[in-house]
């Protein structure tokens, strides 16, 4: 018998979205919906609060492109609406606000909101419990009775702030998985659901669960021969690498004249982590500035030697389905998955446009028709292999929830 049921709809409006997702699911605890910027956010925030009942909560954002199992391929003007129903699941949902102009608040009020909202569900405490006295201790190592999904805006530059203060209020026990809402590239700014519509402000759902999790990171690159010492930085912005203008390094790296966006895409660069794994994370160039330094997605160490990065198409392909196995395994491996959740990099997404490579096919071939939705970040959130917490770039980040009970 299933302890997880699962709805999914993807259509071309909320209401055709929400209807699909229902058929399965009369009595959600959580619809996420993700949708194109040009959506109008209120109507469809609208059409999934009169589907899914005022006690369901409401997640999700605007996008660079919608993907889910219910279509062959990705879109980009499309709303996708997956509803979780489960006896076992308990969600919490906070927001925050001017996440661009006050990140340790906007942190501060998602968790306490998220918190305060999550209802007391006994039955998951006494699963814990039993799991905790059944299982060997290997096992029962890898219970993760709280996961925190968070929806930053990603136009505002702050999710690495958010972050560190969403550590502080919640602490870096419960895992963390991401990714930012993003928009067509015609705006400056994105659109996030938590139980209504928000803007410039940062999304906490908190899942109280005694289902099996997991999650995983992964991204389809790995360290070239040449690299250098990001020496003078600020932020997301790196001055000097080697001691010179941070521009004419890059220049040099990439070997060309001048510099492109096409360029930054498809060259981004690879900061190894500090942990036991020397695990490597990306790091993409935005612009070049006029007075020399280059301006990244993500934040740069002064001091981290960053290495230029490389592909291929079969190590894409791989890296993936490593990804989603480690995910898979990380909930336990349960002999059923009830759903995966994926947030992926608009910039990977077009590599893999340029390189001929369907995620939808990997997955499939990984875990059969199990439903799963994504959508295109403007960066991701999640956990290297060494447990270290971070915004990334170009990366794709996994929740995978098992229809299983940790007790299992």
């Amino acid at each position: 018998m299933a302890v997880l049921k699962v709805g999914l709809g993807h259509a071309t409006t909320a209401a055709e979205a929400v209807a699909g997702a229902m058929r399965n699911t009369p009595r959600p605890e959580l619809a996420l919906v993700f949708c194109a910027y040009g959506c109008d956010p209120q109507q469809v925030y609208a059409e999934v609060r009169r589907a899914v009942g005022e006690k369901a909560a409401i997640i999700g954002g605007s996008t660079a492109g919608e993907f889910s199992s219910a279509m062959p391929t990705p879109q980009n003007d499309s709303v996708v609406v997956m509803t979780l129903q489960s006896s076992y699941l308990s969600v919490g949902v906070g927001v925050g606000e001017n996440l661009s102009g006050d990140p340790q608040g906007c942190a501060r009020a998602a968790v306490a909101g998220a918190h305060r909202t999550l209802p007391s569900n006994p039955t998951v405490m006494s699963l814990m419990l039993l799991a905790l006295d059944s299982k060997k201790t290997a096992d029962a190592s890898r219970l993760k009775p709280f996961v925190n999904l968070i929806l930053p805006d990603g136009c505002t530059g702050q999710e690495e702030a958010f972050i560190r203060h969403l550590i502080e209020e919640a602490s870096n026990v419960a895992r963390i998985v991401g990714g930012s809402t993003a928009n067509n590239f015609s705006s400056t700014d994105s659109f996030q659901f938590g139980n209504g519509v928000h803007r410039n402000s940062g999304v906490v759902a908190t899942l109280s669960s005694g289902l099996k999790i997991g999650t995983a990171m992964g991204h389809p690159y790995y360290p070239a021969e040449v690299g250098a010492v990001a020496t003078r930085t600020s932020g997301r912005i790196v001055h000097e690498f080697d001691g010179r203008p941070a521009a004419e390094v890059v220049k040099s790296l990439y070997g060309v004249p001048e510099l492109s966006a096409e360029l930054f895409a498809q060259k981004p660069f690879g900061l190894k982590s500090s942990d036991v794994f020397g695990e490597y994370t990306i790091k993409s160039i935005m612009s070049a500035q006029p007075d020399g330094s280059v301006t990244f997605y993500a934040e740069v160490p002064e001091g981290a030697y960053l290495r230029l990065m490389k592909t291929d198409r079969q190590y894409a392909i791989d890296s993936y389905r490593s990804t989603l196995q480690r995910a898979i395994a990380d909930a336990g491996s349960p002999k059923k998955i009830g759903a995966i959740i994926v947030f992926n990099c608009i910039l990977r997404h077009l590599l893999k446009c340029r390189i001929d490579i369907n995620d939808l096919d990997i997955l499939r071939e990984v875990a059969g028709d199990t439903p799963m939705i994504g959508f295109n970040t403007f960066g991701e959130q999640g956990n290297t292999l060494g447990g270290a917490i971070g915004h990334y770039n170009q990366t794709a980040t996994v929740l995978v929830l098992g229809d299983e009970l940790i007790s299992q």
